[in-house]
């Protein structure tokens, strides 16, 4: 692949280091057409590559790939945004970070779409480590949803309990870390239930401040010791996440 050059985007995933495998997971069901929310979306997916390259780590050892929900039941996206339709490689480093406007429609296939991610992330993991290349961290993964999950009728589904104690059997293997993400509008058990440790409900806030948080639990997140207890790695994150809320609201409020 071609690397962008210039600034802090000359800065490639080098061949043979360690890698971050970053997935998002974001609902694109018809509900995410309104008020506007898929364009504000799109636009907070576009600057944010800005914000994860600021990470000299994440800018270096990044990779990240796009799985989507809703409109097209589930797709991997290309995250580079130089194809459309199903991405052949559903990663790309960060600085290649650059995805295709989304669109909103449909139902909301979450359980199946947060399958497919753990999918793809276990089979890259795996071509990596046939390469040689090991990971730094644990493959992080973010549900990003304004609902709740159904079936294919778009009526609501429990599906999403079976699917819990395979994200906690993953976690305690310490093959993924998974966050749990809802604005307004998401079902807060759900969010709850798949990610007890790790899931933010924030109702009202916009998508930029939505991916600010991920990149704040992200640094965190890779700071922490590799082989730690998942619960531990959350409440860091957590403490890591109040303490630039505090930071942030002291500089701008004596702006």
């Amino acid at each position: 692949m071609t690397q962008p050059t210039g600034g802090i985007d000359a800065l490639p995933v080098q061949k043979g280091s360690s890698r971050i495998l970053i997935t998002l997971v974001v609902d694109t069901s018809s509900s995410m057409g309104a008020s506007g929310r898929i364009t504000e979306l799109n636009q907070a997916l576009q600057n944010w590559r800005q914000e994860l390259m600021a990470d000299p780590h994440v800018a270096s050892a990044g990779e990240i790939s796009l799985v989507t929900f809703g409109k097209d039941h589930v797709v991997a996206v290309d995250p580079s945004g130089r194809s459309t339709g199903q991405a052949t490689e559903p990663f790309v480093p960060v600085a290649e970070f650059s995805p295709p406007a989304l669109q909103a429609g449909g139902v909301t296939p979450m359980v199946e779409g947060l399958q497919y991610a753990m999918e793809i992330t276990a089979a890259h993991r795996q071509q990596l480590r046939s390469q040689g290349i090991s990971l730094s961290n644990r493959p992080l993964i973010y549900l990003l949803t304004d609902g709740m999950p159904t079936d294919p009728d778009g009526h609501y589904t429990e599906r999403w309990r079976d699917l819990a104690p395979v994200i906690r059997q993953q976690e305690s293997g310490k093959h993924l870390l998974f966050f749990a993400i809802g604005v307004t509008g998401a079902n807060v058990e759900v969010l709850r239930g798949l990610a007890p440790d790790s899931n933010y409900y924030l109702a009202n806030m916009s998508f930029a401040q939505v991916l600010r948080l991920v990149s704040a639990s992200i640094e965190t997140a890779t700071e922490a010791p590799r082989n730690g207890p998942a619960e531990e790695v959350y409440e860091g994150v957590r403490d890591g996440i109040d303490k630039r809320t505090r930071i942030r609201a002291f500089l701008e409020g004596n702006a």
